[in-house]
């Protein structure tokens, strides 16, 4: 019995000091603690400044959304900046607080999060701790809040549809996947179901993802994290609400078929967008995938831009307009913006020709040694920056998911060679493998 005793206190004491064993991230020490109700904070102590970055990740964007509520994520955005049962009041309560203690305050939906962040002066730390609670908490859900977020956020989708290539890709992005994948619709919705949300729908999903177990707090500044640590107990301890983690299957779209290949936009421009299955990250391919697209398309110093848009001037350019990380298999999209003419078809032509003479000749070590050094010194640039680090942490602890793994993507990249990239190239950037729409200006 001793023995049993005894090991568990050992476990106890390890994993004690595994929690409080700080972690190198870019020079700075930090450190995390997870609060009985299941909030987890991660704290960099960041010498220097009377600023520091708060952040709350939730986990939570629209691939939780079902038919009914599409749109409801972003939505959710707009009301958390309202007020609270601790501080209620008219207007964007949130935001004038947050700038009236000289700090600044924003927000982003996306596919698979939510994140609140703001700068904030270290002196006034208590009391946003207390205002990110409360909103935790004590949302106010009534129908005044909601009929005017409901407009504002309508107006902005449909200020995001008078931009025509915002319209382009909406058009295009309701065709590519199949009806059960969790990124089949777009992060800000329709309008039409936007404007028939009830209060009751919103009280739903604020119970239902708006907990403290489905929420990782980041604090980066001259800070102290045992005072912190602190803080976030006295706010945040006592929060009972408390989700079931529901896990969404999988769904690959390496079979799926792109629902229409052409379309016509009201505007003198013509584009191919290429469309490309990505895999999630923690697949397999996932960092060959990265490195194999940045090298041909996205890095500055790319391939295909260099050919296309630099040395035979072809096109205007080259733009990635999907993210990089994703929890499921996505979507790479990739347009390429030329004057409407009938012999642009010599561009697909040209990238076609090019994709084939990379794969026979092959990736050089000489490319991939200066895409990680570049990496690195964009990290090594941005050490001073606290939004940098608070949004390096944040991603690694979403995707990975790990704030330790902060760095894993140039870990693995440095694992490829030359030889590997190009046999994983073969697999996802071949013609057969992706496939390319036809976006012309309508003819008159």
């Amino acid at each position: 019995m001793k023995k049993y005793v005894a090991l568990i206190i050992c476990v106890i004491m390890f994993q004690g000091i595994q929690a409080q064993d700080p972690v190198d991230v870019l020079g700075y020490q930090v450190y995390d603690k997870t609060l009985a109700n299941g909030l987890k904070v991660i704290v960099c102590e960041k010498p220097g400044g009377s600023m520091a970055e708060v952040q709350l990740w939730y986990r939570v964007g629209s691939k939780d959304e079902k038919p009914g509520i599409r749109g409801m994520a972003h939505m959710f955005e707009h009301m958390m900046f309202r007020g609270s049962k601790k501080f209620p009041g008219e207007g964007d309560v949130f935001i004038d607080s947050i700038m009236a203690m000289g700090g600044e305050v924003n927000a982003y939906t996306s596919f698979d999060c939510t994140v609140y962040h703001e700068t904030v002066p270290l002196n006034k730390m208590k009391t946003v701790f207390a205002m990110e609670a409360d909103r935790m908490e004590n949302l106010i859900l009534d129908q005044r809040t909601l009929d005017i977020e409901r407009q504002v956020v309508g107006e902005e989708l449909r200020n995001g549809n008078s931009n025509w290539f915002r319209k382009v890709l909406g058009d295009v992005y309701e065709q590519l996947y199949p009806d059960n994948h969790p990124y089949r619709v777009d992060v800000i919705g329709y309008l039409d179901t936007i404007l028939m949300f009830t209060t009751k729908q919103c009280q739903d999903f604020y119970d239902k993802y708006y907990a403290p177990n489905n929420c990782v707090m980041i604090i980066v500044g001259d800070v102290k994290h045992d005072d912190l640590f602190k803080t976030a107990e006295t706010y945040f301890g006592g929060i009972k609400k408390n989700i079931q983690h529901t896990r969404i299957p999988p769904q690959s779209i390496s079979a799926a078929t792109i629902r229409c290949e052409e379309f016509s936009v009201d505007f003198p421009v013509q584009l191919y967008g290429y469309l490309i299955p990505q895999p999630a990250v923690g697949q397999p391919d996932y960092h060959s995938f990265i490195m194999a697209k940045d090298l041909l398309f996205g890095n500055p110093n790319a391939i295909l831009p260099t050919m296309i848009v630099d040395e035979q001037r072809l096109a205007y350019g080259m733009m990635q307009v999907s993210d990089n990380r994703s929890l499921f298999s996505s979507y790479c999209q990739i347009y390429i913006p030329m004057n409407a003419a009938p012999g642009n078809i010599k561009v697909k032509k040209m990238i076609s020709g090019e994709l084939i003479s990379v794969f026979e000749e092959g990736f050089d070590d000489e490319s991939i040694a200066a895409y990680i050094s570049h990496l690195e010194a964009q990290q090594q640039l941005n050490a001073y920056n606290s939004k940098y680090i608070a949004d390096l942490l944040g991603k690694a602890e979403l995707y990975y998911p790990d704030y330790r793994y902060w760095n894993e993507d140039i870990n693995q990249f440095k694992k490829l060679d030359a030889y590997s990239l190009s046999k994983y190239a073969k697999k996802y950037f071949t013609t057969d493998a992706f496939r390319v729409v036809n976006i012309k200006p309508i003819m008159n």
